[in-house]
């Protein structure tokens, strides 16, 4: 994430509950949404599964930030990359008390690279550190990240 030479940025939500534990949230940075609404709910027994958990979403928040930083660390390094999946998975446990704690979040990042590089190894040792999300929870949560990447030579037309 880039500052624009500001010092803050503002992100939000606006929320809005619609029914049992559904809500209806509108993502925004001041007087600009971000994207189309999302519906959230929780998990049976209690919600209907109708949109992503709060745990699904911190994880889709973490494995996204996760993923433009690698990215952006690789196009830094001249390496394009192809493609990318990501698979993040908040773990959750009971704490002491038997309330449901996120004990961890699980990532791999899978990208395909147009060539190899000594220069992959050392883009995948320092991504992490700009990622925004992942650095602001982990004092708290734990985040394990795995890169297993491919490379697949660019065919010439």
């Amino acid at each position: 994430m880039h500052m624009r030479n500001q010092a803050e940025r503002h992100f939000g939500a606006h929320i809005e509950f619609l029914e049992g534990f559904k809500f209806k949230s509108q993502a925004f940075e001041g007087d600009v949404t971000h994207g189309a609404p999302v519906i959230t709910d929780e998990p049976d027994p209690i919600g209907s599964n109708a949109g992503p958990s709060t745990p699904s979403m911190l994880a889709m928040a973490v494995g996204h930030c996760l993923s433009a930083s690698l990215v952006e660390t690789l196009r830094h390094a001249g390496i394009y990359v192809q493609s990318l999946s990501t698979e993040a998975v908040a773990v959750v446990v009971p704490n002491a008390e038997g309330n449901p704690r996120i004990k961890r979040i699980d990532v791999t990042i899978r990208p395909v690279v147009d060539k190899e590089s000594g220069t992959i190894k050392r883009c995948i040792a320092v991504f992490e550190n700009y990622c925004t999300v992942c650095q602001s929870i982990r004092p708290a949560i734990p985040v394990h990240v795995d890169v297993p990447y491919v490379v697949k030579q660019r065919v010439a037309a």
